[in-house]
């Protein structure tokens, strides 16, 4: 199992969320990094009564296994379905200092 599939499947267990996206940008990145750099973008009701700051402190609570094993950077977007309903979209994620382009 890839490091993509073991982060949907925490999500999945533990949030149940109605959408869910998980882009690795490792790509995005200089140097020879695999699966270090992702960009999720969670909605689940189980963030309706979280903060900002909680949702993605709980996310990273999840996924702390995956850090402790080399993941370097994480993009969180998250949103209840409601907030979800007004956008549809989340930011994409910033430029990397060492982005190779």
């Amino acid at each position: 199992m890839n490091r993509a599939d073991r982060i949907r499947s925490q999500i999945e267990a533990q949030l149940a969320p109605t959408h869910l996206e998980i882009d690795n940008e490792s790509h995005l990145h200089a140097g020879t990094r695999e699966e270090t750099h992702y960009r999720c973008v969670i909605v689940s009701e189980s963030f309706a009564t979280l903060g900002l700051l909680a949702r993605h402190r709980h996310v990273q609570s999840l996924l702390q296994a995956e850090r402790d094993a080399g993941m370097h950077a994480l993009s969180l977007h998250t949103f209840t379905p409601a907030e979800w309903a007004k956008t549809g979209v989340a930011p994409a994620s910033p430029n990397c200092a060492g982005q190779n382009h």
